[in-house]
């Protein structure tokens, strides 16, 4: 997957951080969430690359990269860790600002980036999510059976990675079929890269801190609301009719976090840019060339 890219490892604080590219132009960096790889975006990267240079990295400990062993606190897979090792990342590649969209947890660590790094992110394009804290404030006993993974893998450890290296193959499909409204969508092929790497050890440890992390993530959320810091930059909030039904989906959340917002429901389940790709393809083309 993702022949028409360059790979390569890069040494990136105390992560080696796998990763793809292509294409030229101002730099574009798009971030997986769970529990997928940098693969996730192989059915809209391509085209993204004839305008922009597309950086497609693993997450920290996710893939093929390497992260950090897991800390006491899993502060060092906390969504502001993670995002300053992102920054970093680009920066050695030579983008001192640059785009940014991030689905599910990569979104999370991508909105994070735009708080902590106004400076460096020009847009900012979040996929299915509201921010951490405001999950947290909804949070009811409906919800958490509908996204059991955010109690499950933030259990503490050992508990969920031995469950999980038990059968990775029935989690990981489990997940795919349950969040996506057509399984089908997610190809054969993009389902076996996830499996290769789900099933490491490091990369189910990892997964888990960073779920675990979320505690730390709600706090440094709330530090900024209650210091009402908010994202400069302009933000697209895409989103699954699925996953957040109603006329305005999770926009009145995002405007209380952006100055400038704009959004559009999708249709399909969870995994949007390989359940319905041409619609996300415009809403980037659209929403970056500016």
């Amino acid at each position: 997957m993702l022949e028409t890219f360059t790979h390569k490892k890069m040494e990136v604080a105390d992560c080696t951080i796998d990763m793809a590219m292509a294409g030229k132009g101002p730099g574009l960096l798009l971030l997986h969430g769970f529990p997928e790889t940098k693969a996730a975006w192989h059915k809209i990267a391509p085209q993204l690359a004839a305008g922009y240079t597309v950086v497609l990295p693993d997450l920290p400990g996710y893939g093929d990269s390497e992260g950090p062993v897991p800390d006491a606190d899993n502060s060092n897979y906390s969504k502001r860790s993670m995002g300053n090792i992102m920054v970093q990342l680009m920066q050695q590649l030579g983008f001192s600002t640059f785009a940014l969209a991030g689905h599910d947890r990569g979104a999370r660590v991508a909105y994070r980036m735009a708080l902590d790094h106004p400076g460096e992110i020009s847009r900012l394009a979040v996929l299915n999510i509201i921010p951490t804290l405001d999950m947290m404030d909804k949070f009811t006993y409906d919800t958490a059976l509908k996204m059991g993974n955010w109690i499950f893998l933030a259990q503490p450890a050992p508990l969920p990675e031995k469950l999980i290296h038990e059968n990775p193959a029935f989690y990981l499909n489990y997940v795919l079929d349950d969040w996506s409204a057509t399984p089908a969508l997610i190809f054969p092929e993009a389902r076996a890269e996830y499996l290769r790497c789900f099933k490491k050890e490091a990369v189910i440890a990892a997964m888990c801190a960073e779920y675990r992390a979320s505690v730390l993530d709600a706090a440094y959320d709330h530090e900024d609301r209650v210091s009402h810091r908010h994202i400069h930059c302009p933000v697209l909030a895409l989103w699954s009719e699925k996953d957040f039904p109603g006329p305005d989906g999770p926009l009145p959340v995002w405007k209380n976090w952006a100055g400038e917002i704009s959004g559009a429901a999708l249709p399909g389940g969870h995994f949007l840019m390989e359940e319905c790709p041409d619609e996300v393809l415009q809403e980037f083309l659209r929403f970056f060339k500016t």
